[in-house]
């Protein structure tokens, strides 16, 4: 059983599997009369699928006449699809070539990841991770502001008001008057940076809960503080934020069985890449 479920973890193996699928798929999707160029054959299972979309979009059935339309509308687009083929127009077209890698890219995708990880591959992508789930530390605060455009002695006008709060003053009455709030409540540096500007956020990121300090200076103008509340930032468990942790894992899932694929499937080529002489005389320079 070890070896078996070693054998079955082996990326060679994803890889043939892969293969083998894509084959099937192909084999599935072309059925038996579609080599006849001048055949197209509308099935049951395309038909439903016709009246299904039609249903989604009108609330309703199609009548036997919409019907009609419906299939020969798709009659004209695999009659268009084939001659547009016959005469090489999707031959060096970046757009159709796009939509096909990413339709391979789908193929591949649906074929290798696993949509339901273990609680044990969760915690061990969380524990290397730790800068996309880390909890920033919030502090709540009240400030005074102190403005530059009222003042023309703004450092000694913050001083004489930070001792008046000191002595117990109240801060309400205190200060010169501006849109910010007089109280701020469980932000993250972030919040604070976005108000107050990076130097600000930095002055008073590490404060803990003391007595009014400052003055501390943004782009707004000189503020007064008193942290009143700071929660440590931490790193949460899996159980607090299991949907994020899975969303980022089969987000990264992906990208990795991605490149792993595509790296099984370049083996298979030889690559020959002709630069121009002014091109390689460019990347030498820089």
């Amino acid at each position: 059983m070890n070896h078996l479920r070693k054998l079955i973890r082996e990326p060679l193996v994803h890889f043939l599997l892969i293969g083998a699928a894509l084959f099937v798929a192909f084999g599935m999707t072309q059925g038996p009369d579609t080599n006849a160029a001048n055949r197209i054959v509308v099935d049951a299972g395309q038909v439903e699928q016709l009246v299904a979309q039609f249903k989604r979009t009108w609330i309703r059935p199609p009548t036997r006449q919409e019907l009609d339309m419906l299939i020969e509308n798709h009659v004209r687009a695999e009659v268009y699809y084939r001659e547009a083929l016959a005469m090489g127009l999707d031959q060096n077209d970046p757009m159709v070539r796009q939509r096909m890698r990413v339709k391979l890219e789908f193929i591949l995708e649906d074929l290798t990841l696993d949509e339901n990880p273990s609680d044990d591959l969760l915690n061990d992508f969380l524990a290397k991770n730790p800068e996309r789930f880390q909890l920033e530390p919030e502090i709540s605060f009240i400030q005074v502001f102190v403005s530059p455009d009222d003042r023309t002695e703004i450092e000694a006008d913050a001083e004489q008001i930070l001792a008046q709060l000191q002595a117990g003053a109240d801060p309400q009455s205190l200060g010169d008057a501006s849109l910010l709030n007089f109280e701020y409540r469980d932000v993250t540096p972030a919040d604070i940076a976005r108000t107050f500007g990076d130097v600000f956020a930095q002055q008073i990121g590490d404060l803990a809960p003391a007595d009014w300090q400052g003055p501390f200076y943004s782009g707004l103008g000189g503020h007064l503080v008193n942290v009143t509340q700071r929660v440590e930032g931490r790193m949460p468990t899996l159980d607090e934020i299991r949907p994020l942790v899975e969303r980022e894992w089969l987000a990264t899932q992906r990208v990795e069985l991605k490149d792993l694929a595509y790296g099984r499937l370049r083996e298979a080529y030889d690559v020959v890449v002709e630069l121009p002489d002014a091109a390689v005389a460019t990347a030498v320079e820089n």
